[in-house]
């Protein structure tokens, strides 16, 4: 799935993903619930609020930790790349 999943074809050849970690942080699964249920009850629809994923590439296990512990929003991070 990784190998296959490269945004733009064109960087498949510039970069290999050699591992992939799945993180779960109840804190900010906990956000997010809270913030979609405020949303739904907004009247956003659920198309709207279906959740997507997407892998970032760090360029060292230093800028993932970080990211794990602190969480990734808008404006917060230099990371620009998924």
């Amino acid at each position: 799935v990784l190998q296959g999943s490269y945004l733009d074809s064109t960087s498949q050849g510039s970069f290999q993903y050699s591992q992939a970690i799945l993180v779960e942080n109840d804190v900010f699964l906990s956000e997010l619930k809270a913030f979609a249920q405020a949303k739904e009850a907004a009247g956003y629809s659920h198309e709207e609020l279906e959740e997507t994923f997407a892998f970032l590439l760090f360029n060292n296990e230093e800028e993932a930790k970080e990211v794990c512990q602190r969480g990734l929003r808008v404006n917060s991070s230099s990371i620009s790349t998924l």
